[in-house]
């Protein structure tokens, strides 16, 4: 009898929270990263960084490219093609070194940018969350969601509480 009464009390309970409303929403994180103010001036440090990178890429390759039409130069001895040579291959190897580090280095900005961003998302979503009744955020990036009605959609609010809090905070800073 304990344990039908039990089951019972259980049951109820499952049913109405089943039958309560529950709100969903949809949250899309790289448009927030591409709309709002901080986002934006993430995405510039990023590109300054890869465009300086580039740069530097593209002088030790006109490097190579001279080392190799001077390797070929029939003025050269055996000693002075052989030295040539042998510059040419290092430059070759500090080359793919240097792109190498460049894309760790890239990557560890950009990880380093963005999780700055959405750490400070985070408690933004919450309350815009908490707000409007949503049980339960989805990142659109990473939900495996493959349709969704616009509606719920919360991208929007989330850059104007971030662009308003990122207004405020030079604000508060100068007081």
């Amino acid at each position: 009898m304990k344990k039908k009464l039990i089951l019972i009390l259980t049951l109820i309970a499952l049913s109405a929270f089943a039958f309560a409303e529950f709100k969903l929403a949809i949250i899309n994180p790289q448009a927030v990263l591409q709309a709002s103010a901080k986002g934006k001036e993430a995405i510039g440090r990023l590109q300054a960084l890869q465009l300086a990178k580039q740069k530097r890429y593209e002088a030790m390759q006109k490097e190579i490219d001279a080392l190799e039409k001077e390797a070929l130069s029939p003025a050269l001895n055996a000693e002075a093609r052989d030295k040539k040579a042998q510059d040419l291959a290092n430059k070759r190897i500090e080359i793919k070194r240097f792109a190498e580090d460049a894309q760790k280095e890239s990557m560890a900005a950009q990880q380093k940018e963005f999780e700055k961003i959405q750490a400070d998302l985070m408690p933004l979503i919450e309350k815009i969350a908490k707000e409007n009744g949503y049980a339960l955020v989805l990142d659109l990036n990473t939900a495996g969601v493959t349709f969704f009605e616009p509606a719920i959609d919360v991208t929007e609010l989330v850059v104007k509480a971030y662009d308003a809090q990122s207004a405020a905070a030079p604000a508060a800073a100068k007081k």
